[in-house]
């Protein structure tokens, strides 16, 4: 079941956060610039900030009372038009079932009901299964930037996802 996530929900969030951001990065980044991001990005009283921003809305995916996946965007942009995707992330046991399309759902319904007309998002460039996600629903790279994961300097393609033919009816 995907739902809005609660401001109860933000330990869990935090927890569930950590552990995926160590699983999925632990490989490419050094023990103590993967911990600097985690403190600043992932403590509980960051996801509840995330939760109560009025800006932003974060999705979460239970199963057996326990979070399995999540999204988190920012609706705020400086042209009005686009929105953030920060973060989908899905639990390795369910990986491969549609979780994640599942999960974009509401967020592209969420920045449809907001009047946006692009998401954009940030994806390392080194996360290959990633990369493909973004791809098959409908996701095109436009660029690239740096992302600092504490003091190391990562390159993110930069992805953008038209909302207006996906919610006029059009496909990923």
């Amino acid at each position: 079941m995907i739902g809005r996530a609660h401001r109860s929900d933000a330990e869990a969030l935090s927890n569930f956060a950590v552990r995926l951001f160590r699983d999925t990065y632990s490989d490419d980044t050094a023990a103590s610039d993967l911990e600097s991001y985690i403190d600043e990005h992932f403590s509980t009283e960051r996801q509840a900030v995330e939760i109560d921003d009025p800006s932003a809305a974060v999705f979460v995916a239970m199963a057996d009372d326990l979070i399995i996946g999540y999204a988190y965007v920012v609706v705020r942009s400086a042209d009005g038009r686009s929105a953030l995707l920060n973060r989908i992330y899905v639990d390795a046991r369910w990986r491969g079932r549609g979780l994640a399309g599942d999960l974009l759902d509401p967020v592209v319904g969420e920045a449809g009901q907001r009047g946006v007309t692009h998401l954009k998002l940030t994806v390392f460039e080194r996360n290959s299964r990633a990369l493909a996600f973004y791809k098959r629903v409908g996701f095109a790279a436009i660029g690239s930037t740096t992302f600092m994961v504490g003091e190391d300097p990562q390159t993110d393609i930069v992805m953008q996802l038209d909302l207006i033919g996906r919610l006029n009816g059009g496909s990923a």
